[in-house]
């Protein structure tokens, strides 16, 4: 009978030191070193994430082709990434719902921008026309170019693009002259602007690219309530961000790799926009689609409910 009863306490011992672990276990979030995902730092460093009661670790990538392969994986849990990220990785069959816009709920927020090199020679848009731009193809990058460029009176047979998909790279050789033109997003388009590239056209004033919060749905299922924690603590560093950009010029240096170059100089059309959590609006998840069903990279478009989970931000 003693026996009996050691065994009971100690198979109680062993459950309730799993269910610790299982509760100890952080929500692992992917993140890129670019500008739009300051508000997770700011919350990670003001302590937010903890006042809400939520484990958050912010899991760095290099690529968002190694942050896709971790959500895949279930090595993360939730990244910020983008529309067609999101179709993307549903298609291949890792089901992930959108529960924010990140940037882009305005346009002057997260800019791209289409540069011309120093001593290019080109000093218009229209010089653009048949001539070879540093893009990464298959991106949102991609369908940001195509979208500016046919807006502004481009056939589609006259942009010409040149695969180069690491962004430094493309950076180097636009302004070694390598390449006449390049897309590039901010920081990196800053920089540009500051080493003397020519800003021929940005997204700033249509609302063409938006960068997205998304999680693993399977995380959703099993703790939707922490979800709502994590997006709680980004509105409040969200806050602390637009009522004083300058006071995280340190994490963006750190986080983002900003040059200080690019922090201490206005010559450049980089500003840090944010706005609170907001969902994505129907039209937005529906263009990048017909956009990438053109181009072959869906055989048929999502539905919005497919895509978005509304209960985060409309408990």
């Amino acid at each position: 009978m003693r026996r009996y009863i050691f065994w009971l306490f100690l198979l109680f011992i062993l459950s309730a030191g799993g269910c610790a672990r299982e509760e100890a276990r952080p929500i692992r979030l992917g993140l890129l070193p670019i500008t739009d995902n300051l508000p997770f730092w700011v919350a990670e460093e003001k302590g937010y994430f903890k006042q809400q009661g939520v484990k958050v670790e912010l899991v760095g990538f290099d690529s968002a082709m190694k942050r896709d392969a971790a959500i895949t994986g279930g090595q993360i849990d939730g990244a910020l990434g983008d529309i067609l990220a999101v179709s993307l990785l549903n298609s291949g069959g890792t089901n992930v719902k959108i529960v924010s816009l990140g940037q882009g709920v305005t346009p002057e927020e997260g800019r791209f921008s289409i540069l011309a090199a120093p001593n290019s020679g080109i000093t218009s848009l229209q010089d653009l026309k048949n001539v070879g731009i540093g893009c990464s193809l298959k991106t949102i990058q991609e369908y940001v170019l195509d979208n500016l460029l046919t807006a502004n009176g481009f056939r589609e047979e006259e942009i010409k693009k040149i695969a180069i998909p690491n962004m430094s790279l493309r950076l180097n050789s636009l302004l070694q002259g390598s390449i006449k033109a390049a897309i590039l997003p901010d920081p990196l388009a800053a920089l540009a602007e500051t080493k003397g590239a020519r800003l021929l056209l940005d997204d700033t004033r249509e609302n063409i690219s938006q960068t997205v919060i998304y999680f693993r749905e399977d995380v959703l299922d099993r703790d939707m309530a922490a979800a709502r924690k994590i997006m709680r603590a980004y509105a409040q560093a969200v806050e602390d961000i637009m009522a004083d950009p300058d006071a995280f010029n340190n994490l963006l240096a750190t986080k983002a790799g900003t040059p200080k170059e690019v922090l201490v100089s206005k010559d450049h059309g980089m500003r840090l926009l944010f706005s609170p959590p907001t969902l994505p609006q129907e039209d937005q998840i529906e263009r990048v689609q017909r956009w990438m069903v053109r181009r072959g990279l869906l055989a048929r478009p999502f539905a919005y409910t497919d895509l978005v989970e509304q209960r985060v931000l409309n408990p």
